[in-house]
Order: C-alpha cells, then structure tokens, then sequence
C-alpha cells in the first residue's frame, strides 16, 4: 500500500532526526521502499515535510513510525490516486483528458 507521511521536527531534534532518518536507509527493510520525500524550512518548527513510501505491511508501517520515537512528529496517511479514489467514490471512471490537437489555441498566460 501506499502512505503519506508529514512529519514535524523541532530545533532541539534536529540532528537526532537526521541521524534516525539516516539509520533507517542504512537498514534493510524488505517490503518497504520510499517513494518520494520533500522538505521544507519552516522557521518554527525547524523543518516539515512529508515521505510517500510503499509498504507491504503494517507492521512496516509501524516499524517506519516507532523507529523515529520522539525524534520528530508523525502522522501517517493511506494514500491512493485520485483517478482511483473517484471511481471508489462515485462509481464511475473519471474522463481523461482531452488530447491538445496540433490547431488547437492555448490562451496567452497573464503576468
């Protein structure tokens, strides 16, 4: 399945994150594998950002969760696509987008 993480990390735990974070790559973890990860300095907290990773159980999960401790704060999230999650919703297969033919017109961009 696939997760979305945001994660919270504090000055003070700064380092002991990054050491965790670092850890954890180290580490072997059948099953689990990241997908993206992207952060961002955010002045108080330190720094947020979120990890979409693939795990094939929850105990990985929360092997991934327990593994950070009190290092960061983490909420973690089931994620699907939103073509997926529509058609779970509705019913109904979402419309593709239309093909831009070659004599199509795109309108100007407004600066």
């Amino acid at each position: 399945m696939l997760f979305v993480a945001e994660y919270e990390v504090q000055w003070d735990m700064l380092e002991a994150a990054a050491a965790k974070r670092l850890e954890w790559n180290e580490a072997d973890h059948p099953g689990f594998r990241f997908v993206g990860e992207y952060v961002w300095s955010a002045g108080e907290p330190a720094f947020r950002g979120v990890a979409v990773f693939h795990a094939e159980s929850v105990e990985l999960v929360n092997a991934f969760v327990l593994h950070y401790g009190s290092s960061l704060t983490m909420r973690v999230h089931p994620a699907s696509d939103v073509v997926s999650s529509v058609r779970a919703l509705t019913g109904k297969p979402l419309a593709a987008p239309r093909p831009r033919g070659a004599g199509q017109r795109t309108r100007p961009v407004s600066a």
